[in-house]
Order: C-alpha cells, then structure tokens, then sequence
C-alpha cells in the first residue's frame, strides 16, 4: 500500500511513518522546509526506507505531484497552541489544509485520514461519542481546529473524497511537546497549577497508539466518513500525570491548586496583566488549560474497537517508561 504522512517532524507523524514502514507500505514523507530540527529530522528519515520530500503546503503543484499514486493519505499536520497570537499560524496551516484537500481530490487519494483533536467537543465533562455535535468552546485553539475539521468534512461530501477523522484525547510520549516537554520546563521553573487538586480524568492518549489507531482506521472500510474518539482509555488523573512526569525529572511534584471557579478568574487576572506589561510568555495557567483540567476527559473508544478492532497496547506505566527514556536521551532531564 502507497502511504503519504504529512505532519513531520511532530511525534504523531514519526509514529505513523514507523509503523507504516513495520507494516510494508511504501511511505512518502512530507517534511516542510523551515522548521528547527529540519536537519535531524531529515537525517532521521534517510536511515528509514521512506521516500522524504521537503515541500512547503503552499506548493500546489508539488503536493499533487506527492499525492500521486497515494491510496492513503495521513494528515497530522497542526502544531497545538493555548497561547499567544496565533492568526498567521492558523491562516498558513489552514491555506496548507485546502491545498493537500485539493491535491488529494486531483489525484482520486483513497482515503484522507485526518487528525483532529478531543477538544472539538469542548469540555463537558462526561463521556463523549462521535455521534455528538461540534462544541467549539470559544478558545482560539480548539475553535479553529472543530473549523478545520468541518472543512474536512464538507470538502470531502462535495467532491466524494473518503474522509476518515481521528479525535484524540490529551497526546504524550516520546517526542510530545506541549504535555510533556513543556510541562517538565514548568514543573523545573515551578510553574505548574492543578485545578480542583488535579483530580479530573486526564484523557490520556499514548502517541503510539494513537498512531496505532490512526493507521488502522485508514485502512479499514467500516472507517469511510467516519469519525473515531481514541484514547487509552485510562482513569488517570491530572495530579497523578503531573506527578509521574515530576518523578521522571526528579522534580518536586506540583502543589499549587484553585478551584475550577478561581482558576478562571487567575485566568482573566493574568490574561490582562500580561498584556498590559507586553508579555508573551506562558502564564501559570491558561483558559484552555483550566477548561481541560477543570472536567473529566473521557472519550468512549467503542466505536473504534467495534470498526477496526482498535485496542490500546501500551498502559500508563509502560509509556511513561517510554517518556522516561526519550526525555533522558533527548536530555531534557538528568540521566
């Protein structure tokens, strides 16, 4: 089978070239030129038997020339953000969206797999099905990813391109930025804040068995313009997450804690503070973090495991043994 991945270097594209490659399927790559570890990344993939293409999303002509032949195209291209401005970032990511959609049609892909996220839902805190509508919760962030997704959507009723989508929970493992990288630099600057003393469910999602279940939803009839929760599954909290990742880096565990009420006022506080001084850094604490942590994350995989038997094989102590080890050889903690 002739895969292509685009989304590289994020870990969730790596993953699935991976497994893709362990699978036998002649993989291309997308790698788009700019990016900081263009270098190892490119280096990375020429040990692999992948054929690697640096090629901005802007470049129609060579996205429809690297979706030709394609029976699968696997979208994990958008980089996750809780702060800061982000209208260029979702303007260039979204003009690279229409252009892969247009290349895929041309070239009559068989399936566009496309990776949304969780948090389309918004945050009600109870299990949520795939049957649920949108609920963008007003947050720049998850609003322009449920607008992506519904552009998936509509371009591939019109033009009849098969649409697979995959909505993860909260991503970490090796090579996961925003909930694992990061949280060790705030866990080492003491920059952490729980809220309702982490007890919510984190929706923890393994990036392996996301790229697991990623993979065989592209693969798999039933999957056809259907969308897909997955998640591990696990009642893992947010204390219990933060702490784990606290140990890994020998790092004292964070203790700081409001109530879902207080968090967001902190919010609105910090919010208008650091825009008045003209700061840009990340505060303690963000809107879309409190939302995420101020409910349960839980996300029923029935659906998938019923479709393509999707099963997640690796449980928290496992990867976070995996975490460990790539946060070790990346040097980001002692070891």
């Amino acid at each position: 089978m002739d895969s292509l991945v685009i989304g590289a270097p994020n870990a969730i594209a790596l993953e699935l070239v991976d497994r893709l490659l362990a699978y036998g399927d002649n993989v291309r790559v997308l790698v788009q030129p700019g990016r900081d570890d263009q270098s190892a990344l490119l280096e990375r993939l020429a040990r692999t038997r992948a054929e690697t293409r640096l090629l901005p999303l802007t470049d129609s002509a060579g996205l429809a020339d690297a979706a030709d032949g394609v029976d699968i195209l696997y979208y994990a291209e958008w980089r996750y953000q809780d702060w800061g401005a982000q209208t260029v970032a979702v303007e260039t990511a979204t003009r690279g969206l229409r252009n892969v959609l247009a290349a895929a049609t041309r070239n009559k892909v068989g399936r566009f797999c496309y990776l949304s996220t969780s948090e389309v839902y918004g945050f009600p805190g109870v299990p949520v099905r795939e049957s649920e509508l949108l609920a963008p919760p007003g947050l720049p962030y998850a609003d322009d990813r449920a607008e992506a997704e519904i552009a998936v959507w509509q371009h591939g009723r019109r033009v009849q391109l098969p649409i697979t989508i995959i909505r993860p929970g909260t991503i970490y493992g090796p090579r996961i930025v925003p909930f694992v990288a990061d949280v060790v630099e705030r866990l080492a600057a003491r920059n952490v804040v729980l809220v309702d003393d982490g007890r919510h469910i984190a929706g923890l999602t393994y990036v392996g068995n996301l790229a697991e279940g990623m993979l065989q939803a592209g693969r798999a009839p039933e999957a056809v313009n259907q969308a897909y929760n997955i998640s591990d599954g696990s009642n893992v909290t947010w204390a219990q997450y933060y702490s784990a990742l606290a140990a890994l880096a020998e790092l004292p565990a964070p203790v700081t804690s409001y109530s879902r009420a207080r968090a967001m006022f902190m919010v609105s506080y910090w919010e208008r503070t650091y825009a008045l001084r003209g700061r840009t850094d990340r505060p303690p604490l963000t809107r879309l973090a409190a939302e995420m942590q101020g409910v349960d994350q839980i996300y029923p995989t029935d659906k998938a495991r019923r479709d393509f038997g999707y099963r997640p094989a690796i449980a928290f102590p496992e990867g976070l043994r995996n975490t460990g080890q790539w946060l070790r050889e990346a040097k980001l903690v002692a070891g």
